[in-house]
């Protein structure tokens, strides 16, 4: 019972020395760079859409994780950077690297205009509402069929590899990928940290205390949505970029549970356990059908389940309670406060934004 009482304690990041960390992830991206010229080309297919769903999931915890407000209408941003992304790229031959920040400012206005009126919502209100966005998604794809092909969908032929680089397609689309992913992560991971981090959590925990003390409470949730909403968009061109098609049945409910999932499993308001988030995403409900088809989606399920009631932080507290004791014994342990979060059971005072 003390091993489940651990990993049901609030979410905190491993108090490693900067150097720890700093070498950790450069190992891991240095692992992930070299990955794709040693693998086949549908394991570097899997590996893409893991580096698609982080993109995602990093502006979805973003906004749910560390402000609080729950969304589950992404799967219509998603699909807004697909199909942008298509559209131009088949019938107006926009070069295919300026679809990711075209993608990105499109859908932070589209996010922005919709975060204005559905951000004054609160909690279940707010979710009903993104809800309803994810449901019409597919329908709204099929209304508007002499743009998007409606049912038969768009074949997507983009993404060479220059000659000059000696890559295969799906080796270059992976690095594209993760480049993309770093640059989301290390904002993400800027913005969730520091004073901005802070007065977002303070947003979340505090409101009435937040906007008492400055924080302009519905102006940066509005542009905390916005963001998540152009990652999500990003994400979208990435996944046409890798899938070679878009088509209306991918972008429904299912996907915006699945956004959902990765950063539920992954840990709720931290930034590295998106990653852990997205790669059970792509590979478990992969696990379960190789052992029984018909059971894949119960054994899928199960483990959402296992997850709430066993490790509500994420996998990341379970990361968390194996490396502790090892970090423990390491000297020169950071202190940085500008990676600390607040208890949800803190005093209001300990809340600043300066």
């Amino acid at each position: 019972m003390r091993i489940l009482e651990h990993f049901r304690r609030p979410r905190a990041e491993l108090d490693a020395p900067l150097w720890l960390s700093r070498t950790t992830v450069a190992l891991v991206v240095l692992a992930a760079a070299v990955a794709p010229l040693v693998s086949a080309p549908y394991v570097n297919f899997d590996r893409s859409m893991v580096l698609v769903y982080i993109v995602v999931g990093l502006g979805l915890n973003l906004l749910t994780g560390n402000t609080g407000q729950i969304s589950l209408g992404h799967g219509f941003f998603f699909a807004l950077g697909a199909y942008l992304s298509a559209v131009l790229i088949e019938n107006h031959g926009v070069p295919y690297l300026l679809l990711i920040p075209l993608a990105f400012a499109v859908c932070y206005v589209v996010g922005y205009l919709f975060g204005l009126p559905a951000l004054r919502l609160h909690g279940l209100q707010l979710a009903l509402a993104t809800l309803g966005l994810a449901l019409v998604t597919p329908s709204v794809i099929k209304r508007f069929e002499h743009v998007t092909d409606g049912q038969a969908g768009i074949n997507i032929f983009a993404a060479e590899a220059p000659e000059f680089t000696g890559l295969e397609r799906d080796q270059w689309v992976y690095y594209l990928c993760l480049v993309v992913a770093l640059v989301a992560y290390l904002v993400v991971r800027r913005l969730a940290t520091g004073r901005i981090g802070r007065s977002l959590i303070a947003i979340r925990d505090y409101e009435a205390v937040a906007t008492t003390l400055g924080v302009p409470a519905t102006r940066t949730k509005t542009t905390v949505f916005a963001l998540s909403a152009a990652l999500a968009g990003v994400g979208g061109v990435l996944y046409s970029f890798v899938v070679q098609y878009v088509g209306p049945e991918a972008f429904g409910l299912p996907l915006a549970i699945a956004f959902i999932v990765t950063i539920v499993v992954g840990g709720l308001g931290t930034v590295p356990g998106v990653v852990f988030g997205a790669l059970f995403v792509v590979y478990v409900p992969q696990w379960t059908a190789d052992i029984n088809q018909s059971a894949a989606g119960i054994t899928y399920g199960a483990a959402l389940i296992l997850f709430i009631f066993v490790l509500p932080y994420g996998i990341l507290s379970l990361v968390r309670w194996g490396l502790g004791p090892l970090v423990a014994r390491i000297p020169g342990r950071r202190r940085d406060a500008r990676a600390a979060t607040i208890p949800r059971d803190a005093e209001p005072a300990l809340v600043t934004t300066s």
